[in-house]
């Protein structure tokens, strides 16, 4: 069981680095490493002058409207990759930590955590999130059902996602007429992150990402950016257009230029190996 958790967890971190370029699966938001190095230990310095930069989504002294600390137990993700991470003197404790996600699921999703559990894993440093994380697993009535992670160091948050099961069946295959007028949704992403300042700043444009699927619920998602610079991006249920997550700044961008990164390197070699096989000039 735990190993097919650790899976998934895998899966759903590539599919968050893709999701930009591509119609995918939404799997993604929740931690921005890749599969691949989810499974390796990496010793990456922690530069917060060029990455926090701009951007103003850190732990807030004020507390959300109507928010009031739920009784909630905090508890270690139980898989041998967080096992091994060590948190350092400069990062914040779990508890911290998990208080800053449970302020954010009551402002975003509206979710009061009293009696629930909240499950943190420590996570260093990766070359596509050059910051240290604790990322959280949301347990309501013992089930999965939400998750986030915050910069272990500022609290800035990076991410927050719900999971769901739909109790019907419902199609998840592409929408094409969606993906040629997706205006209702992109209006809908731009009043929410008006309303929860995803970017921080006046919001520059809202664009069409892809679509995809969690579990059963099909979903559509938007590149929100900010005047500012930064970008967020915001997934929706494409059955009944709930807000289903949102990657911040903080670790979609790092994410993306990755990926960017990855994808040139690859075009790169590609390129050279094509050249290896071309004939001589000659004829020969």
């Amino acid at each position: 069981m735990k190993a097919n958790r650790l899976e998934r967890k895998s899966l759903k971190k590539t599919i968050l680095v893709a999701t930009a370029v591509s119609t995918l699966l939404f799997q993604g938001f929740i931690q921005a490493a890749t599969a691949t190095e989810f499974k390796k230990s990496y010793t990456i310095p922690t530069n917060y002058a060029n990455n926090t930069t701009g951007s103003s989504q850190t732990a807030q002294n004020t507390l959300p409207k109507g928010y009031k600390k739920a009784n909630y137990k905090v508890e270690a993700i139980d898989l041998e990759y967080y096992r091994n991470q060590t948190p350092t003197s400069q990062d914040m404790t779990k508890e911290d930590a998990a208080e800053i996600g449970a302020q954010a699921l009551w402002e975003i999703f509206g979710l009061s955590l009293e009696g629930q559990v909240i499950e943190m894993g420590y996570q260093q440093p990766t070359e596509s999130l050059p910051r240290s994380s604790w990322y959280a697993d949301v347990l309501i009535n013992g089930k999965r059902s939400y998750c986030f992670s915050v910069d272990s160091v500022t609290g800035e948050l990076f991410s927050i996602a719900r999971e769901r099961t739909l109790d019907k069946k419902v199609s998840v295959a592409f929408d094409a007429a969606l993906a040629k007028n997706p205006q209702e949704y992109v209006t809908l992403a731009k009043e929410l992150a008006e309303k929860h300042n995803v970017v921080n700043s006046t919001i520059k444009s809202v664009k069409y990402n892809g679509q995809g699927y969690s579990n059963n619920d099909p979903t559509i998602s938007v590149d929100v950016a900010g005047e500012n610079g930064e970008i967020a991006l915001m997934t929706f249920s494409r059955y009944d257009k709930a807000l289903l997550g949102i990657e911040y700044n903080g670790s979609y961008k790092p994410a993306m230029e990755s990926h960017e990164k990855f994808v040139k390197e690859a075009q790169e070699k590609a390129k050279e190996e094509l050249e290896k096989l071309a004939p001589p000039a000659n004829g020969n």
